[in-house]
């Protein structure tokens, strides 16, 4: 009598199993969440915790989530239009207020690994009728692979695709006819859900989902799926579009809003060669090699398979061709690793201007013109995810499962034909890739005696290995953390309650990228009591009426453009009356109170003389308060 390890024992450990790989992965960052910030991109993990602080103001003081004119004052920011990860922050927001916002966005990173991986291996086992092994190993992949490693450094809305299996899980279950309210209104609730974590990744699935279709359900038998399918999406769209008409009207239509991304953004592609390279955060990647080929940009390296993958997975595909899962997986990878390629391909980190893929012409389309194309390697590494599962299914698992022993039976009885996507999962839902190419009935085996053989432990072994050798160079490894860099002690502390005027509009000088992410913090720490003239977020140029693209920060005004001129200058400029006026036209526009630098800033000696030059004689000279040159500024404003 042999000993089985009861299923849920098996399930418990594989979800124990993920939740202990996402808290290494990020490690470094729970020895202190509110001291310490993820290294590679720490201008987004700084906004989402204003993000996550915000939406606590829906609590303490009655506020819109989906607005803020806390920072860009006074022309605030559309909430709506970035990624405020409401499905998250509200629920949230007891932690948020107990133990910080740090603590905040370390929960809803490991969240996104982990979540991400047992969502997964949740939908492969019940709905897609795979076998434990095979679905442990998928969704291990699924939740840490190179291109998740890389979201996770700042972007836990991305990286966050926990209901993205239930959304592909519930579409294959509205295959079946009836049901038509209660399965598109289930749909509808998992679409509102990650709409509110990421609009950007419910896109890419459904742009996923139309291609495998496409790819996978034979051409005489789609009408017939549509038929099924189409008044259940229909539900879905109206119970849905009732949730979200009013965010979504908000977010294309209210104040603040944008369209589309900048050329710059739109132009971040993949390079071909990343998908056969090992990635940074893989124990076999280099980060030279990897930061050559993705433009230094450690936040999107969406592909870096490795070559053993590589091979592995086309060794696989071949093996399996005949299988339509296999095909249609494959074939979905394919398009979509062609569209990650952008508008210009690039090959082994140089720019081929000659070359264009099909993505230049798709993306000049309504809502793909707010693609950025390196994103779309996060299907291809669904699609190989779910391939992976399938491989371990048919290629080691099966191989290793003894033979079954038929009744005898001198007939066969006939079948009906079985509709598009049907097979027999654990869960009476399908396994999907297990029907046969037609709908004649198989064959009886040719073994009829009670031996029981296995089918080829060999071959089990061979593919096996091949994957064990193929995984093992992406084991991932901790995100890098530092101590978070000291705040001026006058956004700490409460200090800014007695040192600025009541009402306090803060614009912090010379201004520009950095500066627009140290207010993030500055805003977090002061409880949004100081409104502040700039900050990090999407939002259209407010200089330029006429460039509605998307920016992260406002627009350089007059008096930034200048004094960032001034912060490489080795003396002090003699100012002229045209600078003041635009200096004095900034501060009206702003309603700033006060102008701050913070002490120690780069060339400060030169940026002070200069602004205080600009202000004078309407507003004194500088004053130091709180590790910061201070200047009130109310006397040019009209304000206080």
């Amino acid at each position: 009598m042999r000993f089985r390890v009861p299923a849920k024992a098996v399930d418990t450990l594989v979800m124990l199993g993920y939740v202990l790989g996402a808290m290494y992965v990020l490690g470094r960052l729970w020895v202190d969440p509110n001291g310490r910030y993820l290294t590679l991109n720490f201008q987004d993990s700084f906004t989402f915790e204003w993000f996550l602080t915000h939406a606590t103001e829906l609590f303490s003081h009655g506020e819109t989530p989906f607005f803020s004119d806390d920072v860009n004052a006074p022309l605030g920011v559309n909430l709506m239009a970035n990624t405020s990860v409401l499905t998250l922050a509200l629920p949230l927001t007891p932690v948020t207020l107990w133990l910080g916002a740090g603590v905040t966005f370390a929960l809803i990173s490991t969240l996104a690994l982990a979540g991400t991986a047992i969502a997964w291996y949740w939908v492969l086992t019940r709905h897609f009728g795979r076998s434990r092994p095979a679905a442990a190993v998928g969704a291990a992949f699924l939740g840490f692979a190179p291109a998740m490693m890389s979201q996770i450094a700042g972007h836990p809305n991305i990286a966050g695709q926990y209901f993205i299996p239930l959304i592909i899980a519930a579409v294959f279950r509205m295959r079946h006819p009836g049901h038509v309210w209660r399965q598109g209104s289930w749909l509808a609730v998992l679409v509102v859900l990650q709409a509110g974590i990421n609009e950007e990744m419910l896109f890419f699935t459904a742009m996923a989902l139309f291609v495998f279709i496409l790819s996978y359900v034979p051409w005489k038998q789609l009408p017939g799926f549509a038929k099924v399918l189409l008044p259940k999406c229909g539900v879905t769209l109206l119970v849905a579009g009732a949730v979200l008409a009013y965010p979504l009207y908000f977010q294309f239509f209210g104040p603040q809003h944008y369209s589309g991304l900048d050329d710059g953004v739109r132009g971040i592609n993949l390079d071909a060669t990343s998908y056969v390279t090992f990635g940074r955060y893989s124990i076999a990647g280099d980060v030279d090699t990897a930061a050559t080929l993705n433009k230094g940009n450690a936040s999107e390296e969406n592909s870096f398979f490795g070559w053993p993958l590589a091979l592995f997975l086309v060794a696989g595909a071949i093996a399996l061709w005949r299988n339509r899962l296999s095909r249609a997986l494959f074939i979905t990878a394919f398009v979509f690793a062609v569209f990650s390629l952008g508008d210009v391909i690039r090959f082994n980190g140089v720019d081929r201007t000659n070359f264009h893929g099909p993505w230049k012409w798709i993306s000049k389309l309504p809502l793909f013109d707010s693609v950025v194309p390196t994103r779309l390697g996060l299907i291809v590494t669904v699609c190989v995810g779910v391939g992976i599962a399938l491989l371990v299914d048919k290629l080691v698992v099966e191989k290793l499962r003894p033979a079954e022993v038929p009744a005898p039976a001198t007939e066969v009885p006939a079948r009906e034909p079985e509709p598009a996507l049907v097979g027999s999962g654990a869960s009476g839902d399908a396994a999907l890739g297990d029907e046969p190419e037609s709908s004649e009935p198989p064959l009886p085996p040719a073994n009829t005696g009670n031996d029981t053989p296995r089918r080829s432990p060999r071959a089990a072994l061979i593919w096996g290995v091949a994957l064990l050798a193929a995984l093992i160079p992406l084991f991932p490894t901790p995100q890098p953390a530092n101590g978070r860099p000291k705040l001026p002690a006058l956004f700490t502390n409460g200090n800014w309650r007695t040192e600025l005027p009541p009402n306090p509009v803060v614009a912090p000088l010379p201004g520009g990228w950095t500066d627009n992410i140290k207010m993030m913090r500055w805003s977090t720490e002061t409880n949004f009591e100081v409104k502040l003239t700039g900050g990090y977020f999407l939002g259209p140029n407010d200089t330029n009426p006429d460039d509605k693209f998307a920016h992260f920060g406002p627009g350089y005004r007059d008096t930034v453009i200048y004094l960032n001129t001034v912060a490489a200058m080795k003396t002090s400029p003699a100012v002229t009356e045209t600078q003041r006026a635009a200096i004095r036209a900034d501060i009206k526009h702003w309603k700033a109170t006060t102008l701050v630098m913070p002490v120690g800033y780069a060339n400060e000696k030169v940026l002070r003389e200069t602004i205080d030059k600009l202000v004078a004689p309407d507003a004194a000279p500088y004053r130091i308060v709180g590790g910061v040159y201070l200047w009130d500024v109310r006397s040019i404003s009209g304000t206080g």
